[in-house]
C-alpha cells in the first residue's frame, strides 16, 4: 500500500491510498487541479482512480466534490447523513451533480446497520473498506478503514472522541492517519470566540493533542510503523507542542514508538510512502 496527504487542516482535506488493486481518494477538500497536481507528482492519473471515501459535509472536505464527480470515472461512498446535508445545502450545481450521480449509481450510500453506529464494509475485490462512526458537529461522519491481504490504513479526523467499541477494529493497523487538531491551552488562550472554543472541545468537536495520543496507546501494536499527525490547527497548535505531549502521554504509559515514524500533515503536500 502507499499513501500521500495531498492536504490535512481546516483550508483544506484530501489523501490518495493505493492498495494491491484500487486507487482511492478521501475527500475533495482542495481544487481538482491542485489534486491532479500532487497525484502527477507521483506517476498517477486521476483517471485512474476509482474510488472516492467522503468523510462529511464540511467545505474544507467536500470543496471540489461537483468537479471531482463529474471529471472522474469513480464510484463515491458517503453516508445517507452526508448525502441528505449535502442536498440540504446551498451549492445548488453540486445539488444538481449529485442527483444525477445517485442515479447513475456513481454515488453509493452507507447506512447504519439496525440504527446502530456500524454500518456495513465495502468489499472491493481484495480491498476491503470499513467503515467507521465519529463524532462532529456533522450529519452523519465517518472515518474509514482500509485494508488489502496484507496492511491496513485507518483515517480518523474531525472528531471529538474516538468511541471505545471500534478498538478492536482499528488495533494494531500498518498507518494511521489521526486528528491532532489543538492544545487546550493554546485554543483557550487564542482569540477564537467562546461559543467556538467550546465547540471544538466537545464530544462533537476535534481530537486534542493529549486525546489523540491516549487513543493511539490503545490501538497502536507491533504492525503500526507510520502515524500522520492529521488535521492540526494553524492557530491552536504547534508541532512541538505536539511532540512534547507525545513524550509525556506515552512516556507516562510505557510505550515505545521508537520505531514509528510520526510525520506532520499541513495544507502542503505530504511524500508518499510505501507501507
Amino acid at each position: 500500500m502507499r499513501i500521500k496527504v495531498l492536504a490535512s487542516g481546516s483550508t483544506g482535506n484530501c489523501t490518495y491510498v493505493e492498495t494491491a488493486d484500487h486507487k482511492i481518494l478521501i475527500d475533495a477538500g482542495i481544487s481538482k487541479r491542485a489534486i491532479d497536481f500532487e497525484l502527477n507528482k507521483i506517476g498517477i492519473n486521476f483517471s485512474s482512480i476509482d474510488t472516492l471515501l467522503i468523510t462529511h459535509e464540511h467545505d474544507d472536505h467536500v470543496r471540489s466534490l461537483g468537479t471531482v464527480l463529474k471529471a472522474g470515472n469513480l464510484t463515491c461512498y458517503m453516508t445517507s447523513g452526508t448525502y441528505k446535508a449535502l442536498g440540504n445545502g446551498r451549492n445548488e450545481a453540486l445539488k444538481k451533480i449529485l442527483q444525477e450521480k445517485i442515479t447513475s449509481g456513481a454515488i453509493l450510500l452507507l447506512n447504519r446497520i439496525d440504527e446502530s453506529m456500524f454500518y456495513p464494509e465495502i468489499s472491493l475485490d481484495e480491498t476491503l473498506i470499513q467503515v467507521l462512526p465519529t463524532f462532529h458537529d456533522a450529519l452523519e461522519p465517518a472515518g474509514y478503514k482500509i485494508s488489502d491481504s496484507m496492511q491496513s490504513i485507518v483515517y480518523i479526523t474531525d472528531t471529538g472522541y474516538v468511541h471505545t467499541s471500534l478498538y478492536e477494529t482499528i488495533r494494531n493497523a500498518n498507518c494511521y492517519v489521526l486528528e491532532f487538531n489543538h492544545d487546550p491551552y493554546i485554543l483557550m488562550s487564542s482569540n477564537r470566540t467562546y461559543a467556538l472554543k467550546m465547540r471544538i472541545l466537545s464530544d462533537h468537536g476535534h481530537l486534542s493533542n493529549e486525546d489523540a495520543f491516549v487513543t493511539l496507546a490503545h490501538i497502536m501494536g507491533e504492525r503500526t510503523k507510520i502515524v500522520f499527525y492529521a488535521h492540526i490547527s494553524q492557530e491552536c497548535n504547534l508541532t512541538e507542542i505536539i511532540e512534547l505531549t507525545g513524550k509525556k502521554v506515552m512516556g507516562d504509559l510505557g510505550m515505545d514508538t521508537s520505531g514509528v515514524k510520526f510525520v506532520v500533515t499541513s495544507p502542503v503536500a505530504t511524500e508518499v510512502y510505501q507501507l
